[in-house]
């Protein structure tokens, strides 16, 4: 990442203990995170939140909440832990304005209209872009005011989309260094290094646009879903053949960032 963001001891301990955690139990499913079991993901949910993450979202600045969701989306967390990751509370909650997400396992439901719980919201199941997240559309339901900011869930819901996207990027990267074609590495042509180069800095004009002057958060998500879509697009080209099979995770994070942006499309 280019963008230059303070950070301070809270946020560091923080993302160190949640890099570790993810390094050690949930990363090493690699492109087959979609597949893990129920179970397993509500085990991850309650470990996230035993690690203090989601209160200490809650708690501090929108800047340090930005950031996790960030590295909530370039790991390619379980929907119901990325989804109170945008709300900072630890218990499992579903999402969106007119689709929700894993209601399955939700136990309360928000969106611009209030909050519920999911007993009391009438859903009908539709076919999810993300294989490993159900999703729902709102017929009705019985609300109640929240005091849930809901141009702060966008923001950092725009924050998971640019996770997604910078996650792929990174892995473009390294497949650009270490494939080699004609003799030298493909990063080296021209087409394939302008392409990077122009995704990196989208995606850091995105980045920009939240944590330095968070204004008119529906146009900042639009942004954030158009600069991230082309950018994976993008690295699933540059990656030739394999880029378009499941042996990698490109896949899941276009499918991702497809789920988000149909909850949050307005």
């Amino acid at each position: 990442m280019l963008l230059d963001v303070e950070t301070n001891e809270d946020l560091e301990l923080v993302r160190n203990s949640l890099n570790e955690f993810l390094s050690r139990e949930w990363n090493k499913y690699g492109a087959k995170k979609h597949e893990v079991s129920r179970d397993k993901i509500l085990e991850i949910f309650n470990k996230v939140r035993d690690l203090g993450i989601f209160q200490f979202i809650k708690e501090t600045s929108l800047t340090n909440a930005l950031l996790i969701n960030e590295i909530i989306g370039e790991n390619f967390l379980p929907g119901i832990v990325a989804f109170s990751s945008m709300l900072g509370v630890d218990y499992p909650i579903s999402v969106g304005i007119n689709y929700v997400a894993e209601v399955d396992k939700a136990e309360v439901i928000v969106t611009p209209k209030g909050i519920s719980d999911k007993n009391n919201v009438s859903v009908e199941e539709i076919e999810s872009p993300d294989p490993s997240v159900r999703v729902y559309k709102v017929i009705d339901g019985k609300w109640r005011q929240s005091d849930v900011d809901f141009d702060k869930v966008i923001l950092l819901a725009s924050a998971q989309v640019i996770g997604h996207a910078t996650a792929v990027l990174k892995e473009t990267v390294e497949y650009s260094k270490n494939r080699v074609a004609f003799g030298k590495p493909i990063g080296s042509y021209q087409a394939i290094k302008h392409r990077i180069v122009d995704d990196a800095l989208g995606i850091e004009l995105v980045r920009s646009r939240y944590l330095v002057n968070p204004t008119s958060p529906v146009r900042i998500f639009k942004h954030a879903y158009t600069r991230a879509f082309k950018a994976i697009l993008n690295s699933i080209q540059s990656h030739g053949g394999i880029g378009f099979t499941a042996d990698l995770d490109l896949h899941l994070h276009l499918k991702r960032v497809v789920l988000l942006e149909k909850l949050f499309h307005q």
